[in-house]
């Protein structure tokens, strides 16, 4: 993502709006202008997988989405 103040709102927000908990975040920033951030959110299905994606994709700042399977 850009690195920029409200960031992490927008995220957040965009999450929220379609009924999505967060169960960690975590954001570092770096010297080229860029941070990133890592979330782990409760996913029901492959469907409600591609909304998320497509969500965090449409915030003004978002560079890149990527998904990350985590073994339980």
């Amino acid at each position: 993502v850009e690195d920029r103040k409200g960031m992490i709102a927008a995220l957040s927000s965009r999450i929220a709006d379609i009924n999505t908990n967060i169960l960690n975040l975590e954001a570092t920033t770096g010297t080229d202008a860029r941070a990133r951030i890592d979330m782990t959110v409760e996913i029901q299905d492959v469907k409600h997988l591609e909304k998320v994606i497509k969500s965090l994709r449409g915030v003004d700042g978002v560079l890149e989405v990527e998904r990350s399977t985590l073994a339980r």
